[in-house]
């Protein structure tokens, strides 16, 4: 599948070519740099408002690409996407003033001043040029600084202004969009098929599931000192297709909370009876979720994610765990142990008191699997001690390179391990990750 999609992307490439060069074409042909200047223009303008169309695409949560690469390999690309995409937004006026100016024997801001103030679509198109550059910069802020996640939010609906207004002057006065029927047509049902996915898997598919289970607040356990467990109940869950090791992203609906939406993994095999997050106090939001109160109705995104049981081959498999990584680490680890599976589990921590499902592991395991917990920053702990090195994976896992291997922690760790991993003989295809990311 992943195959048939990267087709399906570089053909609406060689589309979009195919139709520029149909327009602009003949500019190049005459060999002026004038000519040139345009043509690439127009040119940069159409690849920036594909990117953009991406963008939007490779977030929306759209279920059928989701299952393919998995959310947090379509956040990467979305990310590196963006930065090009800008480059291309910013570079499709600059070509234009440059080209136009001979014509009209003005200077570059002059001639910048002219193209502007041309038409009401051309407006429309700078201020969402304006509101497209705010909102590159105030992520890049909002990030560094480690703001809230109510900025975080707010940028990315100026987003949606930005695309509004970039949308109009492209379809009244695009001259390569408007030299064919055909391609205007195909361009505006591009911003249709991407829209329409994103409204309904983004923004209908929520509604749709809290109005089918009603999912609210059953318990909250404290697992340790800064870790609490939310038990999920609702209608029908045994109806919920959902995955151990896949994670959801939640909303609660109460005060102070509803505009805030955070992914959270599922930490116990789904039963069709209840669901499990745990949550780990790291920040802000985190930090209240203990005061969630039983009854709170949530609003349930997903499941996403395809850290599952689903693309190994070999009966061995090693999980390597850090910190509250082990969540989506315990609900598929008891899915394997029932299924008879050679399960080892690898726990990093930096003190005894972090272990979180210590107790709970063990019964599930009953015996099954072995676990071993290391940790990084007690001198007196009585088991492996140090952080999760070579030596330490070779020795208590010495057939590693024959076992699926599914890993999940910060990812610093997560990084380490993997080049580790690939220096012992496994094989990239079997080893299993995902790094969570919101966009």
């Amino acid at each position: 599948m992943k195959g048939i999609w990267k087709i399906l992307f570089w053909v609406n490439w060689v589309i979009i070519f195919g139709f520029w060069w149909n327009g602009s074409g003949e500019l190049l042909k005459a060999g002026e740099i004038t000519g040139f200047l345009v043509a690439f223009g127009r040119l940069a303008g159409l690849v920036a408002a594909y990117m953009i169309l991406l963008q939007f695409f490779f977030m929306g949560r759209t279920s059928y690409l989701e299952r393919v690469f998995g959310l947090d390999k379509l956040s990467q690309v979305h990310h590196k996407n963006g930065r090009w995409g800008i480059i291309f937004l910013l570079i499709h006026p600059i070509l234009l003033a440059l080209g136009y100016k001979s014509f009209t024997n003005s200077d570059f801001w002059e001639q910048l001043w002219l193209m502007i103030s041309g038409s009401d679509e051309m407006w429309l198109a700078a201020g969402g040029l304006f509101l497209f550059i705010i909102v590159v910069i105030s992520s890049l802020i909002i990030v560094q600084k480690r703001f809230k996640y109510e900025s975080w939010y707010f940028v990315h609906l100026v987003a949606y202004l930005a695309v509004f207004g970039s949308f109009w002057h492209q379809i009244a006065i695009g001259t390569d969009i408007l030299a064919s029927k055909i391609f205007y047509g195909y361009w505006i049902a591009l911003y249709i098929f991407v829209f329409a996915n994103h409204l309904v898997f983004r923004f209908f598919r929520p509604v749709y599931l809290y109005f089918n289970h009603r999912f609210f607040a059953e318990r909250v356990v404290r697992e340790n000192y800064n870790t609490v467990s939310i038990y999920i109940g609702g209608r029908n869950l045994e109806k919920f297709k959902i995955h151990s090791g896949q994670f959801m992203i939640f909303r609660f609906l109460k005060k102070g909370y509803w505009l805030q939406a955070h992914p959270f993994s599922l930490s116990m095999m789904p039963d069709g009876k209840n669901l499990r997050i745990t949550v780990k106090n790291v920040g802000d939001f985190t930090s209240r979720i203990q005061e969630i109160a039983v009854g709170t109705k949530i609003l349930i995104d997903g499941p996403y994610g395809v850290f599952m049981d689903l693309f190994g081959i070999s009966n061995k498999v090693l999980f390597i765990a850090g910190g509250i990584g082990i969540t989506p680490v315990r609900s598929l680890m008891e899915e394997m142990v029932q299924r008879g599976r050679d399960v080892v589990l690898l726990y990093s921590n930096r003190s005894e008191k972090d272990i979180v499902f210590g107790h709970e592991i063990q019964e599930v395991i009953d015996g099954r699997a072995k676990v071993v917990n290391v940790i990084s920053d007690e001198p007196e702990f009585k088991g492996e001690r140090g952080r999760l090195d070579e030596e330490k994976i070779r020795r208590l896992t010495p057939d590693v390179a024959e076992r699926e291997i599914y890993l999940c922690g910060p990812p610093p760790m997560m990084e380490a391990i993997i080049q580790i991993l690939k220096s012992l003989g496994v094989p990239e295809r079997r080893i299993h990750f995902e790094k969570f990311s919101m966009g």
